[in-house]
Protein backbone atom coordinates (compact mmCIF):
# COMPACT_ATOMS: atom_id res chain seq x y z
CA UNK A 1 0.00 0.00 0.00
CA UNK A 2 2.79 2.79 0.55
CA UNK A 3 4.50 1.68 -2.35
CA UNK A 4 1.29 2.28 -4.06
CA UNK A 5 1.08 4.92 -2.63
CA UNK A 6 4.43 6.65 -2.86
CA UNK A 7 4.06 5.74 -6.89
CA UNK A 8 1.33 7.69 -7.32
CA UNK A 9 2.59 10.69 -5.64
CA UNK A 10 5.68 10.68 -7.82
CA UNK A 11 3.38 9.87 -11.22
CA UNK A 12 1.66 13.31 -9.89
CA UNK A 13 4.96 15.31 -9.33
CA UNK A 14 6.11 14.20 -12.63
CA UNK A 15 3.34 15.47 -14.31
CA UNK A 16 3.31 18.63 -12.48
CA UNK A 17 6.70 19.00 -13.11
CA UNK A 18 6.30 18.14 -16.88
CA UNK A 19 3.25 20.80 -17.81
CA UNK A 20 5.49 23.25 -15.42
CA UNK A 21 8.79 22.82 -17.88
CA UNK A 22 6.32 23.16 -21.14
CA UNK A 23 5.05 26.76 -19.42
CA UNK A 24 2.00 25.83 -18.29
CA UNK A 25 0.84 25.21 -14.57
CA UNK A 26 -2.77 23.97 -13.17
CA UNK A 27 -4.47 24.62 -10.53
CA UNK A 28 -7.34 21.36 -9.88
CA UNK A 29 -6.11 20.16 -13.27
CA UNK A 30 -3.47 17.89 -14.46
CA UNK A 31 -3.94 19.51 -17.96
CA UNK A 32 -3.48 22.95 -17.78
CA UNK A 33 -4.62 24.52 -21.52
CA UNK A 34 -2.98 28.02 -20.67
CA UNK A 35 1.09 29.68 -18.94
CA UNK A 36 -1.86 29.34 -15.83
CA UNK A 37 -5.13 27.58 -15.95
CA UNK A 38 -6.82 27.74 -12.59
CA UNK A 39 -9.95 25.32 -12.44
CA UNK A 40 -12.57 25.34 -10.00
CA UNK A 41 -13.67 22.83 -7.16
CA UNK A 42 -17.24 23.31 -7.63
CA UNK A 43 -17.85 19.99 -5.66
CA UNK A 44 -16.40 21.44 -2.63
CA UNK A 45 -18.67 23.77 -1.02
CA UNK A 46 -16.55 24.63 2.08
CA UNK A 47 -13.81 26.41 0.06
CA UNK A 48 -14.09 29.34 -2.14
CA UNK A 49 -12.88 29.18 -5.24
CA UNK A 50 -11.42 33.17 -6.72
CA UNK A 51 -7.95 33.95 -7.75
CA UNK A 52 -6.92 37.18 -5.23
CA UNK A 53 -4.21 39.61 -6.57
CA UNK A 54 -2.38 42.33 -3.94
CA UNK A 55 -4.51 44.19 -2.21
CA UNK A 56 -3.51 47.62 -0.61
CA UNK A 57 -4.97 50.91 0.35
CA UNK A 58 -3.90 53.49 -1.82
CA UNK A 59 -1.74 55.34 0.68
CA UNK A 60 0.24 52.06 0.60
CA UNK A 61 0.62 51.48 -2.87
CA UNK A 62 1.58 55.45 -2.95
CA UNK A 63 4.54 54.41 -1.40
CA UNK A 64 5.61 51.91 -3.87
CA UNK A 65 5.84 54.67 -6.63
CA UNK A 66 9.37 54.16 -7.00
CA UNK A 67 8.84 50.32 -7.44
CA UNK A 68 7.06 50.17 -10.33
CA UNK A 69 9.28 51.47 -12.90
CA UNK A 70 8.55 54.33 -16.00
CA UNK A 71 8.60 53.28 -19.73
CA UNK A 72 11.45 54.40 -21.77
CA UNK A 73 11.93 53.91 -25.37
CA UNK A 74 9.75 50.44 -24.46
CA UNK A 75 6.99 49.86 -21.96
CA UNK A 76 7.85 49.66 -18.43
CA UNK A 77 8.26 46.12 -16.92
CA UNK A 78 5.39 46.47 -14.62
CA UNK A 79 3.04 47.46 -17.33
CA UNK A 80 -0.19 45.62 -16.95
CA UNK A 81 0.34 44.71 -12.99
CA UNK A 82 -3.33 44.98 -11.16
CA UNK A 83 -3.61 45.58 -7.73
CA UNK A 84 -7.05 46.15 -5.77
CA UNK A 85 -7.06 48.78 -3.57
CA UNK A 86 -9.24 48.36 -0.79
CA UNK A 87 -9.57 51.65 0.33
CA UNK A 88 -8.12 55.58 -0.25
CA UNK A 89 -5.49 57.51 2.59
CA UNK A 90 -2.09 59.15 1.67
CA UNK A 91 -2.19 62.33 -1.46
CA UNK A 92 -3.41 60.65 -4.77
CA UNK A 93 -0.70 61.94 -6.19
CA UNK A 94 2.27 60.65 -8.96
CA UNK A 95 1.21 56.88 -10.06
CA UNK A 96 -1.90 56.81 -7.76
CA UNK A 97 -3.49 60.36 -8.63
CA UNK A 98 -6.29 58.44 -10.98
CA UNK A 99 -6.60 56.18 -7.54
CA UNK A 100 -10.16 58.20 -6.79
CA UNK A 101 -12.08 55.05 -5.09
CA UNK A 102 -11.42 51.35 -4.08
CA UNK A 103 -11.66 48.76 -6.48
CA UNK A 104 -9.40 47.16 -9.60
CA UNK A 105 -6.80 49.26 -11.37
CA UNK A 106 -4.00 48.13 -13.54
CA UNK A 107 -0.41 50.06 -13.90
CA UNK A 108 0.14 52.01 -17.47
CA UNK A 109 3.42 51.28 -17.86
CA UNK A 110 3.47 53.17 -21.03
CA UNK A 111 5.13 56.40 -22.54
CA UNK A 112 3.36 59.74 -21.33
CA UNK A 113 1.68 57.90 -18.55
CA UNK A 114 3.37 55.53 -16.14
CA UNK A 115 0.16 55.78 -13.82
CA UNK A 116 -2.73 53.45 -12.32
CA UNK A 117 -5.81 53.39 -13.99
CA UNK A 118 -9.45 52.19 -13.47
CA UNK A 119 -9.79 48.59 -14.42
CA UNK A 120 -13.31 48.29 -15.24
CA UNK A 121 -16.24 48.26 -18.68
CA UNK A 122 -14.41 49.62 -21.27
CA UNK A 123 -11.02 49.47 -19.08
CA UNK A 124 -12.34 52.77 -17.55
CA UNK A 125 -15.17 53.43 -13.80
CA UNK A 126 -16.76 55.84 -13.36
CA UNK A 127 -15.97 57.99 -10.03
CA UNK A 128 -18.70 59.74 -8.31
CA UNK A 129 -18.54 63.53 -9.46
CA UNK A 130 -16.39 65.86 -6.20
CA UNK A 131 -18.44 69.00 -4.93
CA UNK A 132 -16.86 70.75 -1.92
CA UNK A 133 -16.92 74.67 -0.63
CA UNK A 134 -13.20 76.02 0.27
CA UNK A 135 -13.22 79.40 1.55
CA UNK A 136 -9.42 80.04 0.33
CA UNK A 137 -9.29 78.02 -3.24
CA UNK A 138 -5.24 77.11 -2.35
CA UNK A 139 -5.99 74.05 -1.38
CA UNK A 140 -6.42 72.04 -4.61
CA UNK A 141 -6.25 68.28 -4.61
CA UNK A 142 -6.68 64.53 -7.04
CA UNK A 143 -10.21 64.44 -5.16
CA UNK A 144 -11.06 67.38 -6.86
CA UNK A 145 -10.64 66.34 -10.18
CA UNK A 146 -13.48 66.13 -12.74
CA UNK A 147 -14.93 68.21 -10.08
CA UNK A 148 -16.77 71.17 -8.79
CA UNK A 149 -15.56 73.67 -5.77
CA UNK A 150 -17.16 76.31 -4.76
CA UNK A 151 -15.58 79.53 -3.33
CA UNK A 152 -16.36 82.00 -0.81
CA UNK A 153 -12.71 83.45 -0.42
CA UNK A 154 -11.61 85.76 -3.30
CA UNK A 155 -9.17 83.66 -4.77
CA UNK A 156 -8.37 80.36 -6.95
CA UNK A 157 -4.56 79.47 -6.88
CA UNK A 158 -3.43 76.24 -9.21
CA UNK A 159 -0.21 77.37 -8.68
CA UNK A 160 0.52 74.82 -5.94
CA UNK A 161 -1.23 71.84 -7.55
CA UNK A 162 0.78 70.28 -10.40
CA UNK A 163 -1.04 69.67 -13.94
CA UNK A 164 1.55 66.52 -14.37
CA UNK A 165 0.70 63.82 -16.87
CA UNK A 166 -1.24 61.94 -14.97
CA UNK A 167 -3.97 64.81 -14.89
CA UNK A 168 -3.53 65.72 -18.27
CA UNK A 169 -7.46 65.74 -19.63
CA UNK A 170 -8.87 66.30 -16.00
CA UNK A 171 -10.68 69.04 -15.19
CA UNK A 172 -11.51 71.01 -12.21
CA UNK A 173 -14.58 73.71 -12.63
CA UNK A 174 -14.31 76.75 -9.94
CA UNK A 175 -17.83 78.27 -8.88
CA UNK A 176 -18.26 81.73 -6.89
CA UNK A 177 -20.70 81.27 -3.71
CA UNK A 178 -19.25 84.96 -1.81
CA UNK A 179 -19.76 88.40 -2.85
CA UNK A 180 -16.28 88.85 -3.72
CA UNK A 181 -14.85 89.20 -7.54
CA UNK A 182 -12.40 85.29 -7.33
CA UNK A 183 -9.07 86.44 -9.25
CA UNK A 184 -7.58 83.07 -10.54
CA UNK A 185 -3.52 81.85 -9.98
CA UNK A 186 -1.50 79.49 -12.04
CA UNK A 187 -3.36 79.59 -15.40
CA UNK A 188 -1.48 79.78 -18.50
CA UNK A 189 -2.44 81.69 -21.58
CA UNK A 190 -5.82 82.42 -20.54
CA UNK A 191 -7.44 85.61 -20.93
CA UNK A 192 -9.67 84.81 -18.08
CA UNK A 193 -8.56 85.01 -14.90
CA UNK A 194 -11.55 85.91 -12.53
CA UNK A 195 -14.99 85.47 -11.64
CA UNK A 196 -16.81 88.73 -11.24
CA UNK A 197 -20.51 87.16 -11.20
CA UNK A 198 -21.96 85.71 -7.88
CA UNK A 199 -23.35 81.40 -9.46
CA UNK A 200 -20.96 81.64 -12.52
CA UNK A 201 -17.68 79.70 -12.30
CA UNK A 202 -15.13 78.67 -14.76
CA UNK A 203 -14.03 75.07 -15.90
CA UNK A 204 -10.26 74.33 -16.10
CA UNK A 205 -8.50 71.29 -17.75
CA UNK A 206 -5.00 70.10 -17.54
CA UNK A 207 -3.00 69.41 -20.87
CA UNK A 208 -0.28 67.51 -18.69
CA UNK A 209 1.91 70.53 -18.24
CA UNK A 210 -0.32 73.56 -17.08
CA UNK A 211 -3.59 74.38 -15.98
CA UNK A 212 -5.95 76.18 -18.88
CA UNK A 213 -9.14 77.62 -18.96
CA UNK A 214 -11.81 76.35 -21.76
CA UNK A 215 -14.79 77.63 -20.35
CA UNK A 216 -15.74 81.57 -19.24
CA UNK A 217 -18.58 82.47 -16.84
Amino acid sequence: MKKFLLTATMLVAFTALSKAQQGRVGINTSTPAATLDVVANAADTSRPDALLVPRLTRAELETKNTAYADATTTPSAQNGALVFVTGLGGNGTGKTVNVTAPGFYYYDGTAGNNVWKALGGGGTVSAPVSVRTSTTGNDFTAADLNGYVFLTGNTADFTAFPANAGNKGKTITVVRTGTQNITINGISSTSVNSIQVAGRGIAFVSDGTSWQSFSAQ
